[in-house]
């Protein structure tokens, strides 16, 4: 078991709901029920049993909760011995990323990241990808979390691979799309390139203008009130309106789908901490 599976089954353990543990982790309902079989086949146990009431522990899990605990302890107080030992001075990453993976993503691996870097501090700037991108390549940078395919100058690692979607209140006639109600929010360009060349293959008529809004909160909260539709990458950002959300496909088939990308320049692969992060971040997309 990895350290992050200890910090999932005691905050399972100590909120017994998987809505409340997903928000706390920013981890997907589907992640966490994934993670929590691979344990129990690992251990050969029955962990939790999830029903009407909530998530309830077997004996076996109530045990493996307190020592969840006592792990953690023990690991935070071996970090903070060695550190003393060493004098090692304080470090800081400075990350730059988009506003998704900001919100959906970045906390969790942060979380990680101090765990066994207890010392680590953080500088951590949002914005569009485009904007993240150009500010590691200027070495303002250390890495950057970004959406999208674009030139870049240094080295990307896979993050993730997001499939498109269209969000709306009620299944859409995808035929008369061109004439219900669109809403959007400030997207990089990248992003919007793949949702229009989606539409033109598709449509004859041209992308709609729609209503623009500042962000995707609000956009959300207009489309839950049936005020029309958008398109996201990013399925966490409906999750709660599971119901809303539908797949886009190209003509042939195959997803509509995004990559995520992690970036940095060379000389920053010779910093420990940024070749750190940036395993984590592969245990991480492989484990999702």
């Amino acid at each position: 078991m990895q350290m992050s599976d200890w910090i999932l089954l005691r905050t399972l353990y100590e909120c017994r709901n998987l809505t409340r543990t997903a928000e706390l982790l920013y981890l997907s309902q589907p992640t966490i029920s994934k993670r929590l079989q691979a344990m129990e086949r690992e251990l050969g146990v029955t962990i939790a049993v999830r029903g009407k009431r909530g998530i309830t522990f077997t004996p076996e899990g109530e045990y493996l909760a307190v020592k969840s605990a006592q792990f953690q302890s023990l690991m935070q107080e071996i970090h903070t011995h060695l550190s003393q030992m060493t004098k090692e001075p304080d470090r800081c990453l400075s990350i730059g990323a988009s506003s998704s993976i900001t919100r959906y993503f970045l906390p969790a691996l942060l979380q990680a990241f101090q765990l066994a870097h207890p010392h680590a501090r953080f500088d951590i700037t949002t914005g569009l990808s485009s904007q993240i991108s150009h500010m590691v390549e200027q070495r303002k940078l250390d890495l950057g979390l970004v959406n999208g395919e674009f030139p870049f100058s240094g080295s990307k690692y896979l993050f993730r691979t997001e499939q498109g979607y269209l969000a709306s209140s009620t299944p859409p006639d995808m035929a008369l799309l061109p004439s219900l109600p669109y809403i959007t929010y400030f997207k990089d360009r990248n992003t919007q390139n793949l949702i229009e060349q989606w539409w033109r293959e598709n449509y004859a008529s041209p992308f709609p203008q729609g209503l623009t809004v500042r962000d995707g909160d609000i956009c959300k909260s207009m489309i839950a009130r049936g005020l029309g539709y958008s398109f996201f990458f990013t399925r966490e950002y409906m999750e709660e309106y599971p119901e809303y959300i539908h797949p886009l496909f190209h003509r042939d088939g195959s997803p509509l789908v995004r990559s995520a990308w992690i970036v940095c320049m060379p000389e920053a692969e010779q910093n420990q901490d940024v070749m750190d992060f940036l395993r984590l971040a592969a245990f991480n997309t492989e484990n999702r």
